[in-house]
């Protein structure tokens, strides 16, 4: 058990950086390719390092039980994982993750396939790592550990709020493309509805009709221009998290993805070229 807020802040580091790493080995065994996975752009899911701090401070007294030290493992983890999405769906408004197409699943934010996996990683984090981690923490120099340690705290805290300030702007960019799209649509069925209900008046409303056309242009050099606008961290965001949806803008959320998917291939295609 940690003693000290040194030591509690060096386990969350620590458990903070190996679940990136296994984060991004998942990702490369399951896509074939690195993807720097997790809501920040550093090398650290914090999720991990508070899930594993959890896991010890509640279970290192029933630790010599495997079946209670698994089931806490498994239950912890797993409300853990269910109120960060949940939270950060209602701070956000996007989903960032969604296990809604894996069976056993509640509300999409837990699955019975991850929580076991959870509850057996954390099992051995109990028994095996840990006691190795912390046996490190104590015999590294106190000096040189607080000097590292303050310096990735504060590449951490920097890393939340530009984190935060890209997610607010990428969510202000999907509501300027979708109200772009909205009027699009909007005039789109204008135009063919006046043309519909009577096309003995097509002729008088010729003026009006090739007046929303040049607006409904515009509109369309708008989206185009909207959708080719990249936001600092927006790609990162969007290949960590692809299954990704939008509360508000998730039509306008996966055209822009299919974009990006675009924009990236042509890229690719030009340099191989």
């Amino acid at each position: 058990m940690p003693q000290t807020v040194y030591e509690f802040l060096c386990i969350f580091m620590i458990y903070a950086f190996l679940g990136w790493c296994t984060e991004v080995s998942y990702a490369a065994l399951d896509l074939g390719k690195f993807v720097n996975r997790g809501f920040l752009n550093g090398p650290y899911c914090p999720i991990y390092g508070f899930g594993v701090l959890i896991v010890i401070g509640v279970l290192t007294p029933l630790k010599e039980n495997l079946l209670i030290l698994f089931a806490g493992s498994f239950l912890l983890t797993s409300v853990l994982e269910y109120l960060t999405g949940w939270l950060l769906e209602k701070v956000f408004h996007n989903k960032w993750w969604d296990y809604s197409d894996i069976p056993f699943h509640i509300n999409g934010y837990v699955c019975l396939k991850f929580s076991v996996l959870w509850g057996l990683a954390c099992s051995f984090i109990m028994l095996v790592l840990h006691p190795l981690i912390y046996k490190f923490i104590l015999i590294f120099p106190n000096s040189v550990g607080a000097v590292l340690l303050i310096v990735f705290l504060s590449a951490f805290l920097i890393d939340c709020i530009f984190t935060v300030s890209t997610i607010l702007k990428f969510n202000r960019h999907l509501k300027l493309i979708d109200e772009v799209a909205g009027k699009l649509k909007g005039i789109s069925n204008e135009i063919g509805e006046n043309i519909y209900e009577n096309v003995v008046d097509v002729i008088e409303k010729r003026e009006m009709i090739e007046q929303r056309k040049a607006e409904y242009e515009k509109l369309i050099e708008r989206h185009k221009e909207l959708l080719e606008t990249r936001i600092l961290g927006q790609e990162r965001l969007l290949k960590a998290f692809p299954g990704m949806k939008s509360l508000d803008y998730n039509e306008s959320l996966q055209k822009l993805r299919e974009h990006v998917k675009e924009w990236i291939k042509t890229r690719k295609n030009k340099r191989e070229d």
